[in-house]
């Protein structure tokens, strides 16, 4: 355990996601329910983020040449002030709708450093510490979406909003000096966007197929905060349950990490039999303390199952003789071109049945939860 904490380039790259989620806990956390206190229907809501994932599909690729040019940092401060730009308009910006190109624009944007996390871990985190890195990466994660849910429930419920906004900036910049201190270049690659294209379209790797398949747990991610405040019909009664579900993620990533290095494949079993019983639960039942309870369970194992699941693919990233950072940026063009694709249609299909949307993208995070694990299993034979 020493290890994982003597190593600089590890507790920098544990500060530096402690201080993004903090600051980022609004978009990821609060995201879809403050666009819909601010007047958005469920459909438009879908038709956004299909848009800004599409946007970000196309921007991946610049991460390695403008990395290369200017260092993964600066990459980094890039896409935090499209983010600060995002929370201006969600906080202070009094009138979202008349500015919802910028917003759409800023959401995309700062997907710039999306590939950041996997080309930093693939080059400082040993292959025997991947497991128990990841653990303590996630809780790191966790503590900030803790403070950040925190604050953030305080400054809407306050009307505070300006101060909250001011906080958020503090982080997002903070999150910058931090990274310089392990900044490096990737070696540099010509035509960039062509090869990560053409690996997309053409290449036989599970990894882009895995990552696409990642698109409809993020969905779910985004929107059972929706679902949820959608049921208690309470913007406070929302963030408390918010706040406490993610305190008790602690105890359990710290497990699940230990056990993925031990064995990976038991590890990625057991996390998806997990998963898929708490979606399960939120597709059959309507009850406001069932939903609840349950939001705090699958608040728990989701950090856990991203601890294993990730371990897993960082490990393909590993030991693949692709280049890693062209690898990390085809992952997450692959999962940025599924999420438009699958937004799309859900916007179209809730335009008719509204709210029962939500059991559509239940049922395609089920599918593709047994799909990944079932995929991961076969790509560690070979």
């Amino acid at each position: 355990m020493k290890n994982l904490f003597n190593k600089k380039e590890y507790k920098y790259m544990y500060l530096s996601i402690f201080l993004y989620n903090f600051a980022n806990a609004l978009s990821e956390i609060f995201g879809t329910v403050m666009l819909y206190k601010n007047g958005l229907p469920i459909y438009l809501i879908l038709l956004i983020y299909g848009i800004r994932f599409l946007i970000m599909g196309f921007i991946t690729p610049l991460f390695v040449t403008i990395s290369n040019k200017i260092g993964i940092a600066k990459c980094i401060l890039l896409s935090n002030i499209f983010n600060i730009i995002y929370t201006y308009l969600i906080l202070v910006n009094k009138n979202l709708l008349a500015n919802i190109i910028i917003f759409i624009i800023a959401m995309g944007l700062n997907g710039l450093s999306n590939p950041s996390s996997d080309a930093l871990s693939s080059k400082y985190v040993l292959t025997e510490h991947r497991g128990r890195f990841n653990s303590l990466y996630n809780i790191s994660k966790i503590l900030g979406d803790v403070l950040a849910s925190s604050f953030v429930a305080w400054g809407v419920i306050s009307h505070n909003t300006s101060i909250l906004f001011l906080i958020i900036t503090f982080f997002f910049l903070l999150q910058y000096f931090v990274i310089l201190k392990i900044d490096y270049k990737p070696n540099k690659k010509s035509k960039v966007f062509k090869a990560s294209i053409k690996y997309l379209l053409h290449s036989k790797s599970k990894y882009k197929i895995i990552y696409a398949l990642k698109t409809n747990h993020i969905i779910e991610r985004h929107f059972v905060p929706l679902y949820l405040y959608l049921l208690l019909k309470d913007f406070k009664a929302f963030s408390i349950i918010t706040i406490v579900s993610l305190l008790f993620q602690f105890t359990t990533i710290i497990l699940i990490g230990k056990y993925t290095d031990k064995n990976i494949t038991k590890s990625n079993n057991l996390v998806t039999l997990i998963k898929t019983t708490i979606t399960l639960i939120y597709l059959f039942f309507k009850n406001k303390f069932v939903i609840s309870i349950n939001k705090t369970v699958s608040d728990n194992v989701s950090k856990v199952y991203e601890t294993s699941i990730q371990t897993s693919i960082q490990n393909i990233i590993k030991e693949s003789k692709e280049d890693n950072d062209l690898l990390s940026s085809v992952g997450q063009m692959s999962l940025c071109f599924t999420e438009f694709f699958i937004f799309l249609i859900l916007f179209i299909i809730a335009k008719f049945i509204g709210k029962n949307i939500f059991y559509l993208i239940f049922i395609l995070s089920i599918i593709s939860t047994i799909t990944i694990n079932f995929m991961i299993q076969k790509e560690n034979k070979y």
